[in-house]
């Protein structure tokens, strides 16, 4: 749903002075209160209050332009350049977590959770958590191991592929192997994935990759790739300069002069491999199941993959990786079976020396940061320290900062509002004139089965217990001393992890390559899940005690966005189990592409100033799942609201109160003021243009133009007349 970004956020707010009348009634013991029967001036809504003037730009009409109502202040206030790209209301919400994580990871702060008397379990997490982080702050340790890390690092894997005439398959095995635990990506890369066709299990996958440019670069350009050779060539003599393991064994150093011309001709051996590499990825890589996922469901066995591929043990490869009592026995699923002879045609005509050096290469690219102390423009160091523990601890992570700030009575608020989002999507689909009865009972199984998953894992481990969290990272050893070592050892620790679980049930309550403090959410075709990250249920998004039109607008659309999902133009393709099926008629999916058309034409239409002035169009073929998830969600996200609006037009059983100095907002007004808010935004020209190649969402101004252009609600609400700007007369409707 979010992206994160590089940003820092402006805070940007304007005071409220107000004359307060005697409470009517209390809202309870945290001092909630309203004024004259339905205005709110409890801290949070006063906040809230200043934080909507400080964005607005009230003199803006809402019906010729939405986006300058809402947003107007806080385009003219807010500062963006070529250190802060991009500002966005997301960014607030992520700079207070780090502030929370920080706190939380460092111990010398004074202000980390302490386990309670005899807790072994939050004892262990705990010291994890703080040592990881020390060890990544200790940057005068970082500084006096210099390169000798990531030298020792090649260095044992070289030892397992000695330099010799022709290629030893077990060696190459077991140097695949080991590159594949430590995620290093190479030539052929193997990792357990959920199946596509029986999602409730995993199978061993394979896919090619493994190069240092986009296949592109290779094919459109040689200057591309031959411009890296001058960095290549320094960074091989900067790790391995010194000592090199011997080309006869590969298991004894010897001191070899750090020739210039040495290191030159092994960066254009690399380049030279992986051209070819390139050439044979573009021509051997199978299209996709879907022109719109990245999926593949090709079955092989093992003796095939040998069969294919002679130069590599695939049996010693797959025993290399997977734990000693685990045996599969399964076909393997790959991306592309043509690839594989293709693949074995260079091995065969490739020295050892140039898979050396490629292997060598493809070690010192992927660990080189982690050797890294100077300062990031616009970051401190315990900025990087919190990226550090949130990516190798994220469930310890979690747990501590679901329990300060994310409590269970939040999250059963969030539950209930997601399960009234959900029951408006069920009430509305039979509605609709285009699906018919077949298609409609398949969308209704599918929605109801949804799954949700709150603020962290529930499974593989389940964040709330520590004794979970424990005994999954059991075999995760920190070392407070060691930073580069703690890298390598948790990279071998979850491929290891990863591939025990092979023949175990699919973890579908897991969150999936996340931290639970990401500020986002997500919606997965194979689990037909939600995944809500306690890092996007915060204030302002999301407050237990804000009036509910801000959050059912705010965290309410998000939710009702990652719901439509499921009924996009991808996720439809998945059923209410997350196979991947077609459960449509032929007839219904005609109508659907005849709506979706109305989206595609109507975000393409959409265009911004580019950095050097010429117009820049959006793609709408390209966000069309964004667009259909952002247009149903706000739609179902309104309609729950009201129904419970309707059912306490007072405001004192679902706290629709008005916030002070909004009086004059109707509620519905407020809902669609809540929604604009939250995507508020503003880039440099630069970096919108690269949003408009590159990301699947439209760029956040039209994210509020395009759902609120289609929104019939919304033009009620602020009564704009027929054929405004914000009131068209084609608008566009899906779900």
């Amino acid at each position: 749903m979010v992206s994160t970004k590089l940003a820092v956020f402006m805070a940007i707010g304007s005071a409220l002075s107000m004359v307060a009348a005697a409470p009517i009634w209390n809202m309870g013991e945290n001092g909630s209160r309203l004024l004259n029967q339905d205005v709110c001036d409890t801290p949070e809504c006063i906040a809230t209050a200043e934080s909507f003037l400080g964005y607005m730009n009230p003199n803006a009409d809402p019906c010729d332009d939405f986006t300058e109502f809402t947003c107007g202040a806080f385009y003219e206030k807010t500062v963006v350049d070529a250190n802060t790209i991009s500002v966005d209301f997301q960014t607030i919400i992520s700079n207070r977590n780090k502030i929370v994580i920080r706190e939380i990871a460092d111990a010398a702060l004074g202000k980390a959770p302490k386990p309670a008397p005899g807790d072994k379990a939050a004892e262990s997490n705990l010291k994890k958590l703080h040592d990881m982080y020390a060890s990544c702050m200790d940057v005068d340790a970082i500084q006096t191991a210099g390169q000798q890390p990531l030298t020792k690092q090649v260095q044992s894997v070289l030892s397992l592929i000695p330099d010799t005439p022709a290629i030893d398959k077990a060696a190459l095995a077991k140097t695949m192997a080991q590159l594949i635990k430590q995620e290093v990506i190479i030539f052929y890369n193997i990792g357990v994935e959920q199946q596509l066709y029986n999602p409730h299990y995993s199978s061993i996958q394979g896919k090619q990759g493994g190069l240092t440019l986009p296949i592109t670069s290779y094919n459109q350009s040689l200057t591309d790739a031959a411009d890296l050779v001058p960095d290549i060539a320094q960074q091989f003599q900067k790790v391995l300069g010194v000592t090199v393991p011997s080309a006869t064994n590969g298991t004894t150093p010897e001191i070899e002069p750090a020739v210039g011309q040495e290191w030159t001709t092994a960066a254009q051996d690399v380049i030279a491999f992986e051209t070819l590499l390139a050439d044979v990825t573009a021509k051997n890589t199978r299209p996709s199941l879907d022109p719109e996922l990245p999926i593949f469901n090709n079955p092989i066995t093992v003796e095939e993959l040998s069969n294919a591929t002679p130069s590599i043990d695939w049996p010693l490869l797959l025993s290399e990786l997977l734990p000693v009592d685990v045996k599969y026995d399964r076909p393997l699923s790959v991306q592309s079976p043509e690839f594989l002879p293709a693949l074995e045609t260079l091995l065969s005509s490739t020295s050892v020396k140039t898979l050396r050096n490629y292997f060598a290469w493809r070690i010192i690219s992927a660990q080189k940061y982690r050797l890294n102390t100077a300062a990031i423009p616009g970051h401190e160091r315990w900025e990087v320290c919190n990226e550090v523990v949130t990516k190798t601890l994220p469930d310890i992570v979690g747990h501590y900062f679901v329990e300060r700030t994310l409590p269970e009575s939040d999250q059963t608020v969030f539950r209930t509002m997601l399960q009234s989002i959900i029951s408006a999507y069920g009430e509305g689909f039979p509605t609709l004139n285009w699906i018919d009865q077949i298609t409609l009972d398949g969308a209704l199984k599918k929605l109801h089965a949804m799954g949700l998953v709150v603020g962290q894992s529930a499974e593989s481990p389940n964040g709330a217990s520590s004794e979970s969290v424990e005994e999954y990272y059991s075999g995760f050893d920190v070392d407070v001393s060691d930073y580069f070592g703690n890298w390598y050892k948790q990279s071998v620790w979850a491929t290891e992890k990863s591939f025990a679980t092979v023949n175990e049930p699919y973890a579908q309550k897991k969150i999936p390559q996340f931290s639970p403090t990401e500020v986002n959410a997500i919606y997965l075709f194979g689990t037909n899940h939600i995944y809500a990250f306690a890092g996007i249920m915060q204030s302002p998004m999301f407050h237990a005690s804000n009036p509910e039109y801000i959050n059912f607008a705010g965290l309410g659309g998000v939710a009702g966005h990652e719901i439509g999902h499921g009924f996009d133009n991808s996720g439809k393709k998945f059923d209410s189990t997350g196979n991947f099926t077609n459960w449509w008629t032929p007839e219904t999916e005609k109508a659907f592409a005849e709506k979706a058309q109305c989206f595609n034409e109507q975000y393409s239409n959409y265009t911004i100033k580019g950095p050097d002035g010429t117009d820049l169009h959006l793609d709408g073929p390209k966000t069309l799942g964004e667009n259909i998830a952002d247009n149903g969600g706000i739609k179902y996200a309104f309609r729950a609201w009201q129904s419970r609006l309707k059912a306490d037009p007072t405001g004192k059983k679902y706290k629709n109160f008005k916030l002070p100095g909004f009086e004059k907002y109707t509620p519905e007004q407020l809902f669609f003021i809540s929604y604009g808010k939250v995507w508020c935004s503003k880039e440099i020209p630069e970096y919108s243009e690269r949003l408009i190649k590159t990301d699947e969402h439209s760029l956040n101004k039209f994210r509020i133009l395009g759902s609120l252009q289609n929104s019939v609600e919304f033009a009620e609400a602020f009564k704009c007349a027929p054929r405004t700007r914000m009131n068209p007369e084609k608008k566009c409707s899906l779900w």
